[in-house]
Order: C-alpha cells, then structure tokens, then sequence
C-alpha cells in the first residue's frame, strides 16, 4: 500500500486555514473560550536509532535516556500549547522543539572497529486537532477527534573510527534532517470532579507519513482562577518513524517509547 504524504507546504496551509478559524471565532461570537500555556516536565526515552554513515555503513544503537540523563543532555527546549472552544467544538493545538547532545562507542566485529559518535539531536514536534462531543452528561464527557501531527528530526554526528589498538582510521561530519506528517484519529475523555477539578484522558493514532505514532496522556486539571488553571500530567508516545531502507544514503529510523510527566499552566481568555 502507498504511504500517504503530506508536504510541508500543506501542513503550513492546514495551520493558516485554522489561524483564519480563530480570528473568525473571536470576531464572531463571544461564546468562544482560547488558551494558551507551557510547562515544566521530566522526560524518558527507550528505543533505537539507525542512520546512514559514509564511513561505515549504517549504524544503529540505542537511545536510553532516563529523566536525569534526559536533563543532563538538553541543550535547548521550547514548546507551548493550547485550544479554543465555543463550548461544542474543542480546537487544540501544540508546538515544541527539544535540543539534545551526547556522545557513544559502538563496535563493530565485521570490520573490527570502534565507531565514537558525537551527536547532536533537534526533535520538532506541532500537532493540530478538532473535536466534537459524541457524549455528554453531568458525570463524564466523551470526544472524538482528528487533526495532523508534524514531526521533524535533525540529527548532526561527527564520527572517529579506530581499530582495536585504538589508532584513529577516519573521522567524518554528517547532517540528517527528515520529516513526516501524519493524520491523526483519536478520542478524550473528561471526568469533572469535586469544584473546578478534572480528569483528563487522551488516546490517538497517527498514520500516512509514519510507520504508526500512538499517544497517551492522562492528568489532574485545577481551574483555580477564571483565567487561569494548572495541571499535572503523565503522557506516553510509541514513535516509530523511518526514511530509506538499510544500505541506501538516505536511511534512517527511530523506534522509542518517549513517556513524561510535567506541570503545565494555562492562561484562559
């Protein structure tokens, strides 16, 4: 089966048609609830990840990293959220990008060498969807949703190879930049609770530029001001995304399992 694919141009052009939304919502009825916000998290991953080298081929190795080390290797990180809502329809939003740098050995036994990798990982991440109530009551508040996810990553490595006796046999720089968009199907679910409290929960798949994405998140929300609430939330991502296939100079994969749990707080207008 062909993948479905989506250009970045048509992402952007997804992005202004609901920029448009927004601004005719504000304008045109008052019903219309927006906020934004940003957060504090700690984050795991724990996968594998493969790219193309001139030197040797291609190499795949492990991507570990608990929440210390995950802090201990971020370089730069940005990212905010939000929604708008006229009370029926619920339009959300996200957008962040995350900086990582490290370096690893791996050896090789076909060609007996040890490859010292020095990395340098930029993940971009926007997600855009729509939902609509399939059921509502006093208790609990179901919704189905569906929307594009972008991911992109750029991933830098500069590689000394050396043989057993640890003499150094080559040195290379190499750039890796892809991306994939994917369309997303999805449901939440909303439980109030006790004054200005509720639970949250969020299932999603994203499918077409991606092997798959699934997306979990559950959380405690607290409105504790008219335009302002905060909440805590544990989130799980199975991410498995992949361009060319071993042996060709376009090749490279990631298949981890990213998990977190932050603090968030949202300014509501």
């Amino acid at each position: 089966m062909k993948k479905l694919r989506v250009t970045r141009s048509a992402f952007l052009a997804f992005l202004m048609v609901f920029a448009c939304v927004f601004l005719f919502a504000s304008t045109a009825s008052a019903a219309w609830e927006f906020g934004i916000g940003t957060g504090l998290s700690a984050n795991n991953i724990d996968g594998k990840q493969g790219v193309h080298t001139n030197i040797v081929g291609p190499v795949k190795y492990d991507v570990q990293l608990d929440p210390q080390e995950f802090s201990d290797y971020t370089e730069t990180a940005v990212g905010f959220g939000g929604y708008a809502s006229d009370g029926t329809w619920l339009i959300q939003y996200s957008y962040g990008k995350i900086g990582l740098g490290g370096d690893d050995t791996v050896y090789l036994p076909i060609v007996d060498r040890y490859v010292s990798i020095d990395i340098g990982f930029d993940t971009t991440m926007a997600e855009l969807t729509v939902a609509y109530p399939v059921y509502k009551s006093p208790a609990i508040r179901i919704l189905a949703d569906g929307g594009v996810r972008y991911l992109k990553h750029e991933l830098s490595t500069d590689l000394y190879v050396t043989n057993s006796s640890g003499v150094l046999t080559n040195s290379a720089s190499e750039d890796t930049d892809n991306d994939w968009t994917d369309a997303v199907i999805g449901a939440m679910v909303a439980v109030p609770f006790a004054e200005r409290f509720a639970w949250n929960t969020r299932l999603n798949y994203g499918f077409g530029g991606s092997e798959g994405t699934y997306f979990a998140s559950t959380g405690v929300s607290w409105r504790f001001h008219k335009h302002w609430s905060t909440g805590i939330t544990g989130t799980y991502k199975a991410v498995d995304v992949k361009n060319g296939s071993k042996g060709d100079t376009d090749y490279y994969m990631y298949d981890a399992d990213e998990s977190s749990v932050g603090i968030n707080v949202l300014f509501i207008f």
